[in-house]
């Protein structure tokens, strides 16, 4: 059937078409619509003719029905009715719909669609590891990971699905675990995994003269248990290493390997037997008699910085070397498990346990092949707590140096302050960008905007260009007035407000290699891998 015939005739088919383009016209003036959007409403029109056309020809025997019953104005009456409101509408919605006010030119690259629900697949799927559902591309995992948010936002879960992918694949791990939440999950003593805290009754026994092999590494000792502060606490950090240094050095030439004798000398000795222990060394102007002050002032930072041996000297176990487990590149994880209540007492000590494993790291040849092996294992840092531990001294210069040699760092922290004062605001800045692999959860806000601000720094800016419609209407007038009008803006590609309102276990995920941030959701569990060991529960059950 034509749409003549549909319309019965020209006649029916002009009349269908007015009824629909009057009140069009009348929603456009209502809508107070510019010029042009009149010009291009007859395409429309026409196409809503068309429309109502057809639907009323599905009707046709019902509307036969009603103008013999309630005569032949019934369905005239209908249709224009219909026309009428369909035409008005539609103008009011083409005034109303307006170009889009703004358009992303370039910069930051945010996407808000996708919001990865996956969990973590079995190794025989996929031999990458994956973090927060996406999988970590392979050139991007020597890059490092940074993951910021405050507490309960979900950085242990993601921590916990990075690290288990590696560990199933055979990758090593040395691990600051705060209240054991790791250690409960993964540890396992068939891998031969092992525990270093002086408090659990698993762990071993940290054996301080088996780290040094050569001169050197007593101070690298001493650098690792006693490292700079900055301000005025630089110089005494320093006189303090040269005392731990001499003390060490000269035990240790004299046979004696004691990590109690070695805490005696250092805190509790008076200051006769120091001097004759010394002498010769650089630490023997600190122990001049005219000297007697500065030397109590050396002496409360060594203090306050090898406090924790006295408790690796009363354990009753295997002595075990950080740096001989790292070189001897076999299976294993080495936990580092505290508890909120014992981190005053072990701050130093992990951080140093960390930094002995970082530099032992970098001792290892570049070249894989270089140790007779293929291939190499991966070796993982993980520190959940970045600021909550000590200082781990010249981290910065070890992330920028690590991926050579197949290791890599995970650091999680709640606030951008808290690094800052520990680290110093430029060394902070040098961490946060040799970490590549960003993961953002909610983050909080403060005077001068916080860790939020931070974190929308880091996503970064974008530049959009933005277009203003305005309108004059006289009453005088048909038409409305209407100018427009473009700028370009600078903006932030996502506003701290944003991240401060983030659910729990959601957040933005960018790789090193990638120029997108993603909207990505963490699986709420973990896939289990059980403990397996003598009271594994150890610090933390889950």
């Amino acid at each position: 059937m034509t749409l003549e015939a549909l319309m019965h005739g020209t006649p029916g088919l002009i009349t269908a078409y007015a009824a629909v383009q009057a009140p069009m016209f009348a929603g456009l003036a209502r809508g107070r619509a510019e010029l042009g959007k009149y010009l291009r409403s007859p395409l429309p029109a026409a196409a809503l003719t068309v429309g109502i056309g057809a639907a009323f020809s599905l009707l046709e025997p019902w509307l036969h029905a009603a103008a013999a019953t309630w005569g032949a104005l019934v369905p005239f009456t209908l249709g224009t009715v219909s026309s009428a409101a369909v035409g008005y509408i539609a103008g009011r919605l083409i005034a109303a719909k307006e170009p889009a006010d703004s358009t992303l030119r370039r910069g930051a690259l945010v996407d808000e669609a996708h919001v990865s629900r996956r969990r973590a697949v079995s190794a025989s799927a996929s031999a990458a590891v994956r973090l927060a559902g996406l999988e970590v591309p392979a050139v991007d995992e020597a890059k490092h990971f940074k993951l910021i948010g405050t507490t309960g936002t979900g950085k242990s879960t993601a921590i916990r699905e990075l690290i288990g992918g590696a560990l199933r694949r055979g990758d090593r791990a040395v691990i600051a675990d705060p209240d054991g939440g790791y250690t409960a999950r993964f540890f396992n003593t068939e891998r031969g995994d092992r525990i270093l805290n002086p408090f659990d009754p698993r762990s071993m026994r940290w054996d301080l003269f088996a780290e040094i092999d050569n001169v050197y590494d007593v101070d690298q000792l001493a650098r690792s248990l006693i490292p700079d502060h900055g301000g005025s606490d630089r110089i005494w950090a320093e006189y303090a290493r040269t005392f731990f240094t001499a003390v060490t050095t000269q035990v240790r030439e004299a046979g004696v390997n004691e990590v109690g004798e070695l805490y005696r000398l250092l805190v509790i000795a008076d200051a006769a037997e120091l001097r004759v222990l010394v002498r010769g060394t650089p630490a023997q102007p600190f122990l001049d008699e005219h000297n007697a002050k500065m030397f109590d002032s050396i002496r409360s930072v060594t203090g306050a910085a090898v406090g924790p041996l006295q408790h690796v000297a009363a354990q009753q176990a295997a002595p075990f070397s950080i740096r001989h487990w790292i070189a001897e590149d076999q299976p294993g994880v080495l936990f580092m498990p505290y508890k909120a209540g014992q981190i005053a007492a072990l701050r130093t000590t992990i951080s140093a346990w960390m930094r002995l494993g970082i530099f032992e790291a970098m001792n290892r040849d570049e070249a894989p092949a270089a140790s007779g092996r293929a291939v190499r294992r991966a070796l993982w840092f993980v520190v959940d707590e970045l600021d909550a531990l000590g200082q781990i001294d010249g981290l910065k210069d070890a992330l920028a140096r690590l991926r050579k040699f197949d290791a890599r760092c995970v650091l999680g922290f709640q606030s951008i302050a808290q690094v800052s004062s520990l680290y110093g605001a430029g060394d902070a800045q040098t961490i946060v960008e040799n970490c590549g692999n960003t993961l953002i959860l909610r983050c909080s806000a403060s005077e001068g905007g916080g860790t939020a601000r931070f974190a929308s720094q880091l996503v970064g800016e974008r530049e959009v260009r933005r277009s203003a419609i305005s309108r004059s209407w006289r009453a005088t007038e048909f038409f409305a007035s209407t100018t427009r009008s473009e700028h370009l803006s600078i903006e932030p590609a996502l506003l701290p407000s944003q991240i401060e309102q983030l659910p729990d276990l959601a957040g933005y995920l960018k790789h090193a290699s990638g120029p997108v941030w993603r909207r990505v959701t963490l699986a709420t569990t973990a896939p289990a891998q059980p403990a397996r060991g003598a009271d594994a529960g150890g610090l933390a059950r889950e």
